[in-house]
């Protein structure tokens, strides 16, 4: 009965036009991780450039995701969370951006930081590979619990590379405000991206419940 509830659910010609385009969607955040990390550990701040881009064509599908649900694809009960977690979706890809123009206005980033960064860059990939393997739980009804579990160790553990960063940029002399200020905008924004992820893996913990 369960498996043809989901059935019933999602194998409509707009449910799984909505499904591709959330998986287009979760493929800009897995690519804007990817990119992050390795403007971080190459210092290479044209590929803020290519951020900036994924994170228009991000836009352009979060708003094709409305529209689908709009026109009526799923069942009532279940747009509005299928719409939330578009929006997370879209606000990871829109915090990944907001970290590279961060990190452009920093002059030089010390190894020790650039390390504890590179490690948080690192978590945030594997974080979103972990998020889309949690999203194809909703059609492939496997064990979910186990895959959000995974995302919140991960986030637990950006948690405490945090707590490292902002030990260290207590203790590092900087020359003016703007610089201090510049430093924590970054590792503010670079460390928020898992927080969002665990958010997304919350929604769709509760659009499986609503499948069941």
């Amino acid at each position: 009965m369960f498996g043809k509830l989901r059935k019933l659910v999602l194998g409509g010609e707009k449910e799984n036009q909505v499904i591709e385009k959330m998986r287009e969607h979760l493929s800009y955040v897995k690519e804007a991780n990817e990119l992050l990390k390795v403007m971080i550990e190459k210092d290479d701040k044209e590929l803020a450039r290519e951020i900036c881009e994924l994170e228009k064509h991000g836009d352009i599908v979060r708003r094709d995701i409305a529209l689908f649900l709009y026109e009526g694809a799923f069942i009532p009960g279940l747009r509005a969370n299928l719409y939330r977690f578009a929006e997370i979706v879209d606000e990871i890809i829109d915090e990944v951006e907001d970290t590279s123009m961060a990190y452009i206005l920093i002059p030089k980033l010390d190894d020790d930081i650039r390390k504890d960064c590179l490690r948080v860059a690192d978590i945030n990939v594997k974080m979103s590979d972990d998020l889309i393997a949690t999203f194809e739980c909703l059609q492939n009804a496997c064990e979910l619990k186990d895959k959000t579990l995974v995302i919140r160790v991960r986030e637990e553990e950006v948690d405490g590379i945090k707590g490292q960063l902002y030990k260290k940029m207590i203790k590092k002399d900087v020359r003016s405000y703007w610089e201090g200020e510049t430093l924590s905008n970054f590792i503010r924004h670079l460390v928020n991206i898992s927080d969002l992820i665990e958010d997304a893996a919350d929604i769709i913990q509760i659009l499986n419940v609503s499948l069941s």
